[in-house]
């Protein structure tokens, strides 16, 4: 497999395509990419459909996948603001590539595991690892991971929520030369291709874990059988001086994903955010639904932790690759990472870089980050996840 990645900050559409396409074309050579990337910038809202169009005719790219984001990651750099566009590009024998488009209606008539193998004309026994990138107004996202991971268990699944626009109708995403503004677009890759996950929190665990007593969708009532509020003033004056005023402006809530563990730590949990809370009844709005029965933690979010944590997770990437390299790779981080969270520009693709080499990286600063977790994949929040692509050892 040959991987190039390509970035481009020139303003004007058409020259930034150019641009892009002639930093391929140097590396791979024209009409060699089975597969190419592409992120872009809002900026270039008004022209996407010439953009999708004039990057395959340049470069003769078989297949284009992407989407729009409030800021844009490659090579070397996390472009946060102002125009820029992405692009990792493939060149992938031995690797089928399916690419499939999914909108709301399709997902509403899921049936199980059976109308997926339909609808993606995918079955199971191909092992395929997706890429996927959807719309967050238009379709339920998190639903969509769900399926997809039921029907394809253990399936590697990585990529993002678009980003950049407040309002239904204003992202775009990428298919071949059709842009669309609404659903899910992504591509399966089977055969001679491994594509490994890694998921990076920007969270650690305060206090201890908590069982939920009483909860009603996204609200939790009880915690051990008390209101979440008198559980908080109980646990603030235990915590460092650090970690309370964390507790005060950057507090998070951990679900445990594995309830068989004896033990839980940073990494374990799949973190969502605090929407409220009631005074009067003490209760805590949470965004996801919880169940009775389900183990929380507390968490707090700060700089220093989430560069331990994204330094820890590719530690593990080297000690367990064995040999098998990364070839290329696509990193899609949190909107609220970036040099507003380190105060430093390109942390994160800086960090990677230097820890497992420079292979050609791509990705944007997305509304949610698409993930495994365990044998699952997930949404995340405040997460930088990292999809890297590796030849199979046989």
């Amino acid at each position: 497999m040959k991987f190039c990645a390509a970035l481009t900050m020139k303003v004007v559409a058409r020259e930034a395509v150019e641009d892009l396409a002639q930093q391929v074309n140097d590396h791979l050579g024209s009409g060699k990419a089975d597969l190419m990337l592409l992120f872009v910038h809002l900026h270039f809202i008004s022209e996407m459909d010439s953009v999708a169009e004039n990057i395959r005719e340049l470069t003769g790219a078989h297949r284009l996948v992407g989407c729009t984001g409030a800021g844009i990651i490659g090579v070397r750099k996390e472009i946060e603001q102002g125009p820029a566009m992405s692009l990792l590009a493939a060149e992938l024998p031995g690797v089928e590539v399916t690419p499939f488009r999914i909108g709301e209606s399709d997902l509403s008539e899921a049936s199980g595991p059976n109308y997926w193998h339909f609808i993606l004309d995918l079955p199971p026994e191909t092992n395929p690892n997706f890429i996927l990138f959807g719309d967050p107004f238009s379709i339920p996202v998190v639903r969509l991971v769900e399926e997809l991971t039921g029907a394809y268990p253990g399936a590697p699944i990585v990529g993002a929520l678009a980003s950049g626009s407040r309002e239904t109708g204003d992202n775009r995403l990428i298919l071949d030369n059709k842009v669309y503004s609404d659903g899910a677009v992504g591509v399966a890759l089977s055969g001679d291709v491994v594509l490994r996950t890694l998921v990076a929190q920007s969270c650690r665990p305060i206090g201890e874990p908590l069982v939920v007593t009483r909860a009603d969708k996204n609200i939790i009532l009880e915690l051990g059988g008390q209101p979440p509020l008198a559980v908080l003033k109980d646990l603030l004056p235990n915590l460092s001086a650090r970690d309370q005023q964390l507790a005060r402006t950057s507090l998070l809530l951990g679900c445990v994903i594995n309830e068989y563990q004896e033990d839980f730590k940073q990494g374990d949990f799949l973190v969502r955010g605090l929407l409220g809370t009631d005074p009067h009844s003490g209760a805590l709005v949470v965004g996801d639904w919880i169940r009775p029965g389900q183990t929380v933690q507390f968490q707090v979010r700060d700089p220093k932790t989430a560069d331990e944590d994204l330094r820890r997770c590719l530690d593990r990437e080297q000690s367990r690759r064995a040999g098998a390299a990364a070839c290329g790779g696509l990193l899609f981080s949190c909107l609220g990472r970036g040099e507003r969270m380190y105060g430093v520009p390109n942390h994160d693709i800086g960090v990677t870089r230097q820890m497992i080499g420079g292979i050609p990286l791509a990705g944007f600063f997305g509304n949610g980050e698409i993930g495994l977790a365990g044998s699952r994949a997930f949404v995340h929040g405040f997460t930088s996840v990292l999809g890297l692509f590796a030849e199979p050892q046989h």
